[in-house]
């Protein structure tokens, strides 16, 4: 196991480099004896550096099953969910990136992955065992890690978005990743996926009203989660129809996006961080 996870996180480090790389490609071209031009002109093939993201991606998920079930129970501590929602961060965006131009995310992807990795690994938090529930309850939880999957690629590419707008702005476009694709291609990126999460973020919303009623009795209980995932639907809703109606784009979009993302991270990890890792 010990081998596995630094092969895995020696994996993640050099993807973590080489996307660096590919997206300053610009600047390394002025410089014919530049090393990261050189490691660039090797790893240029899209499919290769995503190969070795799947591999990254692979030990992850690995690694996570042997922790998570250690004990022939399914542990979901909060460190070990966070590895699981990193790694479907990932997922998402590597079947993104074999289709779409959405390639250059995972210089933002990648490091969430590690990190995911490592706090499962390292700092789990108090266990959590997770046996015996409704179907309905499962289904919640898989709704609920594809719709944070999306809504987290959504947010990088808020912030690549917002980083190449202050590029055009300050008149330095070349100053910092000068091989992004167009604003507009970047722009139309992030509405399709900030829609798809707010239709499985909508979706999750009801599974968990329905699996609360299974479980508690009751469909709706006004809690710290309940509470900031409406707010967040909220969030993201009102910029699709802030994009629909008054043509919201550009900085104004990402800066929206990002705040509505850290709403949801509070939904899905505010109170089981104090309570599992600072009180623990």
């Amino acid at each position: 196991m010990l081998i596995l996870t630094v092969l895995t996180i020696v994996l993640y480090v050099a993807c973590t480099g080489l996307f660096w790389i590919r997206i300053n490609q610009g600047a390394s071209e002025n410089s014919d004896t530049s090393f990261s031009h050189r490691l660039h002109s090797i790893f240029e093939n899209k499919y290769l550096l995503l190969s070795m993201v799947v591999l990254a991606g692979s030990g992850h998920c690995i690694l996570l099953y042997l922790s998570a079930t250690q004990s022939g129970d399914i542990n979901l501590a909060l460190g070990k969910f966070f590895s699981l929602v990193s790694l479907m961060s990932l997922t998402v965006y590597l079947f993104g990136a074999f289709s779409r131009e959405i390639i250059n995310l995972g210089i933002f992807v990648l490091p969430i992955g590690l990190a995911g990795l490592l706090t499962g690994l390292y700092l789990p938090g108090e266990p959590l065992i997770v046996q015996d529930r409704p179907l309905v309850l499962w289904l919640h939880l898989a709704i609920a890690l594809l719709a944070f999957g999306i809504l987290c690629v959504a947010a990088a590419q808020a912030l690549l978005l917002y980083v190449q707008e202050n590029q055009l702005r300050s008149h330095h476009p070349d100053a910092l990743f000068p091989a992004l694709p167009a604003i507009q291609t970047m722009e139309t990126n992030l509405f399709q996926l900030t829609l798809l999460g707010v239709i499985l973020l909508t979706i999750n919303l009801v599974t968990g009203m329905i699996s609360s009623w299974q479980v508690y009795g009751k469909s709706l209980e006004f809690n710290h989660h309940i509470l900031l995932s409406f707010i967040a639907w909220l969030g993201f809703s009102a910029l699709l129809a802030g994009h629909k109606i008054y043509g919201w784009r550009g900085r104004i979009a990402a800066k929206w996006t990002l705040v509505a993302f850290a709403v949801l991270i509070l939904a899905y990890f505010g109170t089981r961080f104090v309570t599992s890792i600072i009180l623990a």
